[in-house]
C-alpha cells in the first residue's frame, strides 16, 4: 500500500453511489487540471477519495488524486462481450495462380501495364486458377469505380468476394456486383488484328519515322496488348533495334517494357495456341 492509495469506501456506499462519486470527482479535477491550481484551488476532496498524506504542492497533490480516481474507475469496468467469430473463407479448390501471374497483376493494380488487366482475368478463368487472396481487396475495392471490371473480377473470385464484404464491412464494397451501366466500356482484352505481323512492322517503323511520340503511345499500347501472342518475341527484338531518339525513347522504353510483361504473362497462363475473350 502506498501513501496515495484511495481510502476503503464505507461498507453502505453501493456500486452505483461508488461510481457516481468516481466520476463526479474525476470532472472536478479533470477541470482544476485545465484551469490550473494557480487561477482555480484545489478543494477538498469527496469522502473516500482523499489521500493518506496530501503532497506539499497542490499541482502534485491533484495528480496523485487523479492516478488514485483513475485506477479505480477503471477496475469497476466490465470486459464487452466478446464479438461473433467471423465464419472461415469459402473454400476454393482451384489451384492458385503462379506466383509470377500474381506478381504481374499487382503490378498492373499500382498502374504498370493495366492495358493487360483484361487479358490477365481471361487467362486465369481459362487456366481455372484461383487470385492471390491477398490481392482480393484491392481488386474489390477497384471494382467499386469500375462495374464491367467488377463483374468480371467477382466471377473470378467467387464465393470469397461476398464472404470477404460481409467480413470487412469497413471496405464499404456490396455483396453483390450492381448492374453495369448502359453505354459502358466493356472489360475485355482489345480484338486482335488480323494481320500481327503487319500490326509488329507497323509499331516498328513509328519509331524510324519518329512518330512514336508520347502522344501516341496509349494506342500504342493498345497494339501490343491485341497482337498474336506468337508475335511478342519479334516484336521486342525490332524495339530492342529501334534507333534512338529522344522523341520516341520513352514511347520505346514504355512499350518494351509492356511487350515482356505480355510474353511473362502468356508464358504463366495461356496454354500454347489459344486466346480467349471474357463475355459481360
Amino acid at each position: 500500500m502506498t501513501a496515495h492509495e484511495v481510502h476503503d469506501v464505507p461498507i453502505n456506499h453501493d456500486a452505483r453511489e461508488l461510481g457516481a462519486s468516481a466520476s463526479s470527482e474525476w470532472a472536478r479535477l479533470v477541470t482544476i487540471a485545465i484551469l490550473g491550481t494557480d487561477r482555480r484551488p484545489l478543494p477538498a476532496a469527496e469522502p473516500g477519495w482523499e489521500t493518506l498524506t496530501a503532497a506539499a504542492d497542490p499541482g502534485a497533490e491533484l495528480l496523485d488524486r487523479a492516478a488514485a480516481v483513475a485506477t479505480a474507475r477503471r477496475a469497476g469496468v466490465q470486459p464487452n462481450p466478446a464479438p461473433a467469430r467471423i465464419e472461415p473463407a469459402p473454400a476454393d479448390v482451384r489451384p492458385s495462380c503462379p506466383p509470377d501471374a500474381a506478381s504481374l497483376l499487382a503490378q498492373m493494380l499500382r498502374g504498370e501495364h493495366d492495358v493487360l488487366l483484361p487479358e490477365w482475368f481471361a487467362l486465369c478463368e481459362l487456366a481455372h486458377v484461383q487470385v492471390a487472396p491477398h490481392l482480393i481487396p484491392a481488386l474489390l475495392l477497384r471494382g467499386r469505380r469500375n462495374p464491367a471490371f467488377n463483374v468480371v473480377v467477382r466471377r473470378v473470385i467467387g464465393a470469397r468476394a461476398a464472404w470477404l464484404a460481409e467480413a470487412m464491412p469497413e471496405l464499404n464494397i456490396s455483396q453483390l456486383s450492381g448492374p453495369v451501366p448502359p453505354g459502358t466500356a466493356a472489360f475485355l482484352p482489345p480484338s486482335p488484328p488480323s494481320d500481327s505481323g503487319a500490326l509488329v512492322t507497323a509499331i516498328s517503323s513509328t519509331f524510324y519515322d519518329r512518330a512514336a511520340t508520347w502522344a501516341a503511345a496509349a494506342q500504342l499500347r493498345l497494339a501490343v496488348a491485341s497482337i498474336d501472342p506468337v508475335w511478342l518475341p519479334a516484336l521486342i527484338v525490332e524495339l530492342q533495334r529501334a534507333p534512338f531518339s529522344s522523341v520516341t525513347e520513352r514511347t520505346r522504353v514504355d512499350l518494351l517494357g509492356l511487350a515482356l510483361a505480355r510474353q511473362q504473362l502468356v508464358s504463366c497462363l495461356q496454354p500454347a495456341g489459344t486466346r480467349v475473350r471474357l463475355e459481360p
